[in-house]
């Protein structure tokens, strides 16, 4: 019940009392409630989830993308910002878990972190600030409340005998630092940066799971691309040498107490403005008190990889072998912790898309095989090839999905054909210089 700016959970005989002497009418059938939008004093929602299209199951839930959403004003006045935040949640980049068992499966934590750490993590957490009115008020947003994360999800169904194996990708974005190419670059002061993404390869198969987690972000200094962005970019570096540091430094150390021991390959190139942030990058690590301790890898893609010739990423991942293999994977087996990933792979390039997905891809392709041994499916070489077959699938599909976040259009893939790769640049360049994106910002 909301009334006077309060919300209350009732007791079923509250609910006869009430209707006794109250009249109610029906607002809408709906999948969920995402929590209250609360703009300013003058103005606050009810967001509900009225439209929704299953990707699948997953354990004990099924997971849904966003399509529709209802705002209901609480105060009885509207606000023009409202209809701006229901095109992001209608834009089919957000998703929830409904649970059919008695516990809940939160989608914002990775299956380490839920199954092992049970550490607090709202990075991932898109609509926490919409759960403040419910907590105020002493309700249980556990039992009323959906938790939502922004990104992309894939699940794929692989029979192994007579047992279903769930072949997973799910894209985390962070609500730290959100917002578009172009608008939004580099770190804040808090060491937060743009299109901070952490991806879990994940196979499930009954209660056993088996996870892979990697990140990508953008470089963490204060750079951005300022004026018309064409072909080439420049990069203007927004404050001096020095002001970057501490906040280089913030990031590093956020990272690592999330994921433990780093290795961050950094794919930006030595043309024009990339040579100058990679050199601005790599000299910070170096001075760097927590990137002193962390593997730092520089990997020309464009040239290392010109003509899609990808099979060079097995001598940049032959580097830095005995690093990834230390990582190692997560693995429960239904009713303890066998095995946890002790360390994850940070990569970037300029907008953390396209080189970024391409490397994750072939790092996360050599982690599979981890991941088979532990779930002892890596005997059976029809099952790796059809796992590996599903994931080269899906990969590219994800970063579709976080490409269309940041930049508005499909990812450049390899394998794709030269002429949609220069119909998407196109489409960036227009997108990014001629139009506002109502997803600028948090």
């Amino acid at each position: 019940m909301f009334d006077s700016g309060a919300v209350a959970a009732l007791t079923p005989t509250e609910v006869e009392e009430l209707q006794r002497h109250e009249s109610f009418s029906k607002l809408t059938d709906a999948y969920g409630c995402l929590g209250v939008l609360q703009i300013d004093r003058s103005s606050q929602y009810l967001v509900m989830v009225t439209s929704c299209v299953s990707v699948g199951k997953l354990h004990n839930c099924e997971i849904f993308r966003i399509t529709g959403t209802s705002f209901f004003s609480l105060l009885g006045v509207d606000d023009d910002k409202a209809s701006g935040v229901q095109k992001l949640f209608n834009s089919g980049t957000y998703y929830f878990a409904l649970s059919t068992g008695a516990s809940q499966y939160d989608l914002t934590l990775c299956s380490q972190r839920r199954l092992q750490d049970h550490e607090t993590d709202n990075r991932f957490f898109w609509n926490r600030s919409m759960h403040i009115h419910f907590e105020r008020y002493g309700v249980s947003c556990k039992n009323w409340l959906l938790r939502v994360i922004c990104g992309g999800i894939e699940i794929r169904t692989i029979y192994s005998g007579n047992k279903q194996a769930k072949a997973c990708l799910i894209s985390r974005l962070s609500c730290e630092r959100a917002g578009t190419r172009f608008n939004t670059r580099g770190t804040n002061d808090d060491g937060h940066v743009a299109n901070f993404v952490e991806t879990e390869q994940v196979i499930v198969i009954d209660e056993v799971v088996s996870s892979y987690v990697q990140i990508r972000g953008s470089v963490p200094l204060f750079w951005e691309q300022p004026g018309l962005n064409v072909g080439s970019h420049k990069v203007k570096f927004s404050r001096g040498y020095e002001a970057c540091a501490p906040a280089l430094e913030r990031h590093l150390e956020g990272i690592h107490k999330h994921y433990g021991d780093i290795a961050l390959i950094n794919l930006l190139g030595n043309k024009e403005g990339e040579h100058m942030l990679g050199e601005r990058f790599k000299n910070h690590m170096q001075a760097s008190q927590a990137g002193s301790k962390m593997l730092y890898q520089q990997f020309d893609y464009h040239s290392e990889c010109r003509g899609n010739n990808t099979k060079n990423l097995d001598k940049l991942l032959d580097k830095i072998k005995n690093t990834l293999d230390g990582f190692g994977v997560f693995h429960f087996d239904g009713s303890s912790v066998t095995s946890q990933q002790s360390g994850c792979v940070r990569t970037n390039c300029v907008d953390c898309l396209d080189r970024t997905n391409a490397v994750q891809t072939a790092a996360a392709i050599r982690a599979l095989t981890r991941q088979l041994e532990m779930l002892g499916l890596a005997a059976k070489p029809q099952m790796v090839g059809r796992f590996e077959e599903i994931y080269k699938q899906m990969w590219p599909v994800n970063g579709d999905h976080i490409s269309k976040i940041y930049a508005g259009t499909s990812a450049m893939t390899v394998g794709k054909s030269k002429y949609r790769d220069v119909t998407t640049s196109a489409t960036r360049a227009i997108q990014n210089n001629f139009w506002t994106p109502v997803n600028k910002s948090r």
